[in-house]
């Protein structure tokens, strides 16, 4: 018996793989979006997106793209994920000691942010990277594909998070936050390459927002309320920096034909 997937051809993605990426981010946009807005800015409404994005990329997978062997299955070892972690590990530890020298050890969790925060991770990394790299690393042919890929997702996360501003953000702070999530985008779009699991971005988005919302003042609903340039922010700004610069070394040119090799194998291309 046949067990072999049948590929669909998307003429869009095979002549316009750019476009077809920014449509995706469009799309999940709009079918994610909608029933999170109708169910409001809740604990229950930040449920609703989390399910939303899991449903959406089942949808992807069954439907527009059933030949791929899904966006949440790792292809790699423990500790390849380890090492692959690290970056994020050091944004992790030195945003929070940024955020004490500015305002000490404030502490105040609540399920409200945790909610919040996991809204933050499925819902964006499934917009922004769990729909567009995949069709990217199918489509997309361009001996540097991988570096065009981070920088495109990275560029759109963070011209949209300036749109900030539209919401009540300071106008400098939203900038600044805006430059923090371009290299915040480097590294998840980075770990996605490396690891073949949308889950690995998700979880590492989820866990520095959740700690963004518990331990720094303010922020109202993730958005900068702060008037004042600090040296915190500063650093923040650095670390971020930092850390999306170390994570372009994950998909240097000696890793290249590792992570293409993944990606083949999750879309049955021998």
């Amino acid at each position: 018996m046949n067990n072999e997937v049948k590929a669909k051809r998307h003429i869009l993605c095979e002549k316009v793989p750019l476009l077809a990426m920014i449509l995706g981010c469009l799309i999940a946009s709009v079918v994610i979006g909608v029933p999170t807005a109708l169910a409001g800015d809740s604990f229950a409404g930040h449920i609703v997106s989390c399910i939303a994005a899991v449903v959406f990329l089942i949808g992807f997978n069954r439907w527009f793209a059933p030949e791929f062997k899904g966006v949440f299955k790792a292809g790699i070892s423990a500790g390849e994920l380890l090492i692959i972690s690290i970056p994020f590990i050091f944004k992790l530890v030195f945003s929070y000691a940024a955020s004490v020298f500015d305002s000490g050890f404030y502490f105040n969790p609540t399920l409200l942010s945790l909610a919040m925060a996991l809204a933050a991770g499925f819902f964006e990394e499934t917009i922004f990277r769990g729909v567009t790299i995949p069709l990217a690393m199918r489509y997309l042919k361009s001996k540097n594909r991988m570096y065009i890929i981070v920088g495109i997702t990275a560029l759109i996360f963070g011209i949209l998070h300036i749109g900030n501003i539209f919401q009540g953000a300071n106008p400098t702070m939203a900038v600044i936050q805006g430059i923090s999530t371009i290299f915040g985008g480097f590294l998840y779009a980075a770990v996605y390459l490396r690891s073949g699991s949308i889950l690995v971005p998700i979880v590492m988005h989820a866990l520095y927002d959740y700690m963004c919302f518990v331990i720094d003042p303010t922020l109202d609903n993730g958005i900068m309320t702060s008037e004042t340039v600090t040296i915190g922010i500063i650093l923040t700004v650095v670390v971020f920096i930092i850390a999306g610069i170390w994570s372009l070394y994950l998909i240097r040119p000696a890793m290249r034909d590792k992570i293409q090799t993944l990606w083949n194998e999750k879309w049955g291309i021998e």
